[in-house]
């Protein structure tokens, strides 16, 4: 098979339209109106709606007079460098997204291949927007994450407030009396018994419904702060398992001062991490850092346990936690208030770093712009 039967074949039998032009001016006079078209194969005919007669001697500009300027540009540019040049763009002629090549054959000749990109352009449009659709998505459910947080953290405020106010003062003031009744009356030694038993056990109530309060929403958080809450917490989770703690702090609460909301979501996802730090760490020693400085507020929790395993993935781990606050719906929720979570693990330990803002941003990165507060 000679070489001009081989050209001949491929340019006649390709499904991708071709053209190829020529150019008699120097190099530097190459203009689309001296570009003159040399032949057509048939997709080329087929595509633009062109008879190769029609088109053969003529040149670009006398061809396609209102084209857009891109289609013509490859090709001067092509036969001035001696070197392939390639573009796309929507053709208005053929109504479709085409990718278009020039390259050389030689110093004053040049061919174009054009290939049809319609569907390719179309799909990655669709992907595009089901990436954005996706995109919103996510925020959405960041959005409601966050929220359901602080849905539960006041629903659990009600109801501490409730206990302390009816149960908790009802069960003072029993042990008041009943406190009364020993010191100012003279019972049988039975009785005494039995009022001693009574004193006792409304004692162990008031520290139960003390604790049970703590756990559903400690008044320290709110009426003092997040450090001092973070403090109970961790003599409260870490001490009776005898693992020993330490706090540490930077930046003043008076100049860097967060707002409610902010310090109960960087409480709860605190409480998990300790949690996760009794039930898997086997640590010893744990510091809890709140760190508070121009717009931002941080709580890094180091320990020096195991660390995590080495196929570690934030996406697939800390799903199964006690309330289900795991490791990857702290990280969505952080987000979504302009924050951030960090792990760093090792075999000497994991360290957890909470980033947020001090005050969350009253118009948040979601759909409907909601606000987010307690």
């Amino acid at each position: 098979m000679n070489g001009k039967f081989s050209y001949k074949f491929f340019f006649e039998r390709t499904f991708n339209p071709i053209a190829l032009y020529k150019t008699d001016v120097p190099t530097d006079d190459i203009d689309v109106s001296n570009i003159i078209y040399l032949d057509v194969n048939p997709a080329y005919e087929r595509v633009n709606d062109v008879k190769r007669e029609d088109v053969t001697g003529r040149s670009f500009l006398e061809v396609w007079p209102k084209v857009e300027p891109r289609w013509g540009e490859i090709i001067k540019n092509c036969l001035k460098t001696k070197s392939a040049v390639h573009c796309e763009g929507e053709s208005r002629y053929t109504s479709k997204y085409l990718e278009a090549i020039a390259f050389p054959l030689s110093d004053n000749m040049a061919a174009t291949i054009f290939l049809d990109r319609t569907e390719l352009k179309k799909s990655e449009e669709q992907l595009r927007a089901n990436e954005k659709k996706l995109l919103a998505y996510q925020t959405k459910l960041r959005e409601l994450a966050t929220e359901l947080t602080l849905s539960e953290e006041k629903t659990r405020r009600d109801i501490a407030t409730d206990l302390h106010d009816s149960i908790g003062h009802a069960l003072l003031i029993l042990l008041l009396e009943l406190r009364k009744l020993r010191e100012e009356y003279k019972l049988p030694k039975d009785a005494n018994c039995v009022l001693d038993n009574t004193i006792q056990m409304a004692d162990h109530m008031i520290t139960e419904s003390r604790q049970l309060i703590f756990e559903l929403s400690p008044p320290i958080l709110r009426e003092v702060g997040l450090t001092p809450a973070l403090e109970a917490l961790a003599d409260n989770l870490l001490t009776p398992r005898g693992i020993k703690w330490r706090m540490n702090t930077r930046g003043d609460m008076k100049n860097y001062n967060a707002d409610d909301a902010v310090c109960v979501i960087l409480y709860r996802m605190a409480r998990e991490l300790l949690i996760n730090v009794i039930k898997h760490a086997q640590a010893q020693n744990v510091e809890i850092c709140v760190n508070r400085g121009a717009g931002k507020i941080q709580v890094v929790i180091d320990d020096d346990g195991i660390g995590m395993p080495k196929h570690f993935e934030l996406e697939k781990l800390g799903r199964t936690t006690t309330s289900g606050l795991g490791l990857f719906s702290i990280r969505e929720r952080l987000i979504h208030i302009g924050g951030d979570m960090q792990i760093i693990s090792a075999e000497s330990g994991t360290t957890v770093s909470l980033l947020a803002p001090l005050v969350i941003d009253k118009n948040p990165r979601s759909a409907d712009k909601r606000s987010v507060s307690l």
